[in-house]
């Protein structure tokens, strides 16, 4: 390499390190903000998700004591289906590391093994599906990254509840270093009925009356527990798109070391062949 190329080469990576080190500072914003809203509201979402399930326990216990539900294990919400949904929650860009991907792996073996309907959310999840399983049917649902649209959300949500059970697949940050995927049924845990009477269930009256009561709640709590999974995604894919630009800046001052290197090498090279010069042409003289 010449001294132009390697002074060439130098000044490149200097930008693209100023680029990667803009990216992640724009990373480590988004994630801090997003990071407080999730903190605020994750006991607050899982609070949600208890008071739904003892609503829904008071009614399988309703149903129990009247012989409605027979000897089925599980019993159907009303206006359901009784059936199960899948939500694949990606993303709308790229550039968040490998935690997308995972995802799928985690979804698609769900899949695969399960009867159930599909649902993915965000155009790198459409793409995914079409470059790994093409045959694969699903409804689709354009999703933005770093902001919840309520007019979305609540698309994606009447098409949700009507099934019996909705799995979401979606990343959660343990930690800044550690992002992993992770599956959510928001659609609460479901009891065996033979067994509801020897469970330590709190029993409550209800005004105006308990299905009222119970087709109001799910709406309004699965809608804040759908709504805090995509927020637990979005910091958990800002905290892997921020780790991946950090291991990109080292990278690239590994390379910028490296030619530093080479610029000293090829700078002592030229140095020697003119020093060899001068000497011949003493010789040569002499």
């Amino acid at each position: 390499m010449t001294k132009r190329t390697l002074y060439v080469e130098s000044q490149n990576l200097k930008a693209l390190k100023t680029l990667v080190e803009t990216y992640e500072e724009l990373a480590a914003m988004k994630m801090q903000r997003v990071r407080k809203d999730v903190m605020s509201s994750r006991q607050f979402a899982d609070g949600l998700a208890s008071v739904l399930v003892e609503v829904e326990s008071n009614y399988r216990g309703i149903l129990e004591k009247e012989k409605k539900a027979q000897s089925e294990m599980y019993y159907t919400t009303i206006n359901r289906n009784g059936k199960s949904v899948a939500v694949f929650l990606a993303s709308d860009q790229g550039l968040y590391g490998d935690i997308v991907y995972r995802i799928y792996d985690k979804f698609i073996d769900f899949v695969q093994k399960n009867e159930t309907d599909i649902v993915v959310l965000g155009k790198l999840g459409a793409k995914i599906v079409s470059q790994r399983n093409p045959d694969l049917l699903y409804n689709f649902y354009d999703f933005a990254d770093d902001s919840i649209h309520h007019k979305s959300l609540s698309a994606v949500m009447r098409y949700l509840l009507q099934f019996e059970k909705i799995f979401v697949f979606s990343g959660k940050m343990e930690s800044l270093v550690s992002q992993v995927p992770t599956v959510t049924n928001i659609s609460g845990e479901k009891v065996d009925l033979s067994t509801w009477q020897k469970q330590k269930i709190t029993c409550y009256l209800f005004e105006p009356s308990l299905e009222k009561m119970l087709s109001v709640f799910e709406g309004e709590i699965l809608a804040s527990v759908f709504e805090q999974s995509i927020h637990e995604s979005q910091l958990a894919k800002f905290a892997s798109r921020l780790i991946n630009l950090d291991r990109s800046v080292e990278s690239i001052d590994d390379k910028l070391k490296g030619v530093s290197i080479q610029r000293r090498r090829l700078a002592h090279k030229l140095g020697n062949k003119k020093q060899l010069s001068a000497l011949a042409g003493i010789s040569l003289w002499q």
